[in-house]
């Protein structure tokens, strides 16, 4: 079972949920409930669709187990979101169990998301939080994403004639 997170439900729907149809489309094996933003396989698993648009939002999830939940954009919410949320990744079945965050740099987790997984050591290194959970930051950059530089070549000047050079930096670089 996992729940994939955005900060409002419009988000997912242009993101997340638009790009699994490419994974899924038409198998016999997956199947999409609209009402519930749930896909259903036929072994059982399920990945789930939900969004945290206020604080509070956490306690609608209060009660469900998840093997894996993933948050995208995870700068996007607060420490505490995500530390209640880590409460729910439980369950009695053997199995691997994870948080996964993806995200790029700047708003209002910007930093709780820098000190727990970018400062500590350098990237693509495992290591152990205080909290003794395993950790490791993965950078992306604009040079990392073939498929953009060879179907959208215009991209990165499109960032640099922004004329911020603070966000074609975190965009492009990560910083």
């Amino acid at each position: 079972k996992q729940i994939i997170f955005r900060k409002t439900f419009p988000e997912l729907e242009r993101s997340i949920i638009r790009e699994s149809f490419k994974f899924y489309p038409g198998k016999p094996w997956a199947k999409y409930n609209t009402t519930k933003h749930v896909w259903t396989f036929y072994n059982g698993s399920i990945i789930e669709f939900g969004y945290l648009q206020r604080e509070n939002d956490v306690y609608l999830y209060q009660g469900a187990e998840y093997d894996v939940v993933r948050f995208d954009e995870a700068t996007h919410f607060t420490y505490d979101q995500v530390t209640y949320l880590r409460t729910r990744i439980r369950g009695t079945l053997k199995i691997p169990r994870s948080l996964k965050l993806s995200t790029n740099p700047g708003n209002v987790g910007h930093f709780w998301v820098k000190n727990r997984f970018v400062d500590p050591v350098p990237p693509l290194n495992f290591f152990r939080g205080s909290d003794n959970t395993r950790r490791i930051f993965i950078p992306a950059k604009i040079g990392d994403n073939f498929a953009l530089a060879e179907n959208d070549p215009d991209y990165e000047n499109r960032l640099r004639a922004t004329g911020d050079k603070n966000l074609t930096d975190m965009l492009l670089e990560g910083k």
